[in-house]
C-alpha cells in the first residue's frame, strides 16, 4: 500500500494544481485569447511547482530526465504525424461528403503553393516546441504515475481524460475555445474526444519513452483543425462543429476507433510497469 501513496498524492497534487489554474485562468481572461497559451503552459507550470515542493532535492534533476526531453523518439514521428493528419482530416472529409460543410480555399495558384506549403511546414515545427507545455506535464509526468495505480491501458485513458476535464474551463466560461456549438453539446464530445486521443499519445510515449512525438502529435492534430477551420466552412449554423474539429462526431468516432485498436493489439502495454524511482532515464540520443 504505501508503494502506491506516492504516485497518488503526486497524482492529486498535480491534477489540483492544474485545474485551479485552469480556472483562474477562465474567470480572469474570459475573452483574451492570451487564455489559451497561458492555458499551454499550465501543465509544466504545476510540475515545476510540484519539483520544489514535494520532490525530494535528490531526486528533481532524474524527475525531468524522465519525463521524456532527452530523447528525440525518431521512429515514432511518422505515426505522430500521419496518424493525427488522417484522423482529423478524415472528419473534414465527412463533413463534405455529408454536406455539413462546403471548400472555401480562396486563390489558389503556383505562386500561392510554396508560400502554403512554407506556413504548413512552420505550422508543424514550431507550435510543437509550444505543446510541450502541455505534454510534459500529461504524458511526461502523470502518465507514469497512473501507470503505477492502474497498469498501462487504463493509465492511457485515465491521463486522456484528466486532460479533457482540463479543457472544461475554457470551453464553459471563457468565450475563445471551442466556440462553434452549444456548450452543453461540446463541452462533453471535446473530452471524449481528447480522451480517446490520450490513447494514441499514451502510445507515442511508452514506444518512443520520449514526450516529444506525442507533442508533435498533439500539434499535428491542432493545425489540421485549424486549416480545416479556414478552408472549410459550414453550410449551416454550427453543423460544422458537430462534425469535424475537435467537438465533432466524426473525429470523435475515428478517435475511438484508433484508441480501441490501441488497446487491444499495441503490444507497448504488455511491458511491465516500474516505480518512477526504477525506471531507467532517457539517453540524451534518438
Amino acid at each position: 500500500m504505501k508503494t502506491l501513496q506516492k504516485p497518488l498524492r503526486e497524482i492529486a497534487a498535480y491534477l489540483a494544481i492544474t485545474y485551479v489554474l485552469a480556472l483562474l485562468i477562465a474567470f480572469a481572461l474570459p475573452n483574451g485569447h492570451f487564455n489559451l497559451l497561458l492555458s499551454v503552459m499550465v501543465p509544466t507550470v504545476a510540475v515545476g511547482i510540484l519539483t520544489f515542493t514535494i520532490t525530494p532535492p535528490g531526486s528533481r534533476r532524474r524527475l525531468w530526465r524522465q519525463i521524456g526531453l532527452n530523447r528525440a523518439g525518431f521512429r515514432s514521428w511518422p505515426a505522430a504525424i500521419l496518424v493525427p493528419l488522417l484522423l482529423c482530416g478524415g472528419a473534414y472529409g465527412t463533413a463534405l461528403l455529408i454536406g455539413a460543410g462546403r471548400m472555401h480555399l480562396g486563390e489558389i495558384s503556383a505562386a500561392t503553393v510554396p508560400g502554403w506549403a512554407i506556413n504548413f511546414a512552420i505550422a508543424l515545427v514550431v507550435p510543437t516546441v509550444i505543446i510541450l507545455g502541455e505534454e510534459i506535464g500529461w504524458r511526461g509526468y502523470l502518465l507514469p504515475r497512473f501507470q503505477q495505480l492502474t497498469g498501462r491501458r487504463r493509465a492511457a485513458v485515465a491521463t486522456g481524460f484528466a486532460h479533457g476535464l482540463f479543457h472544461l474551463p475554457l470551453i464553459l466560461i471563457a468565450t475563445t475555445y471551442d466556440t462553434g456549438g452549444a456548450r452543453w453539446i461540446v463541452a462533453p464530445s471535446a473530452v471524449l474526444t481528447i480522451t480517446a486521443a490520450g490513447v494514441l499519445y499514451a502510445w507515442l510515449r511508452d514506444r518512443s519513452n520520449s514526450v516529444w512525438p506525442v507533442a508533435i502529435a498533439h500539434n499535428a492534430a491542432n493545425t489540421v483543425f485549424d486549416l480545416g477551420a479556414s478552408a472549410v466552412v459550414a453550410t449551416s449554423g454550427s453543423s460544422l462543429a458537430y462534425v469535424a474539429g475537435e467537438t465533432g462526431f466524426a473525429t470523435l468516432g475515428a478517435c475511438v476507433v484508433v484508441a480501441v485498436v490501441l488497446l487491444r493489439w499495441a503490444r507497448v502495454w504488455r511491458a511491465p510497469v516500474e516505480s518512477v524511482e526504477q525506471q531507467p532515464v532517457p539517453a540524451l540520443h534518438a
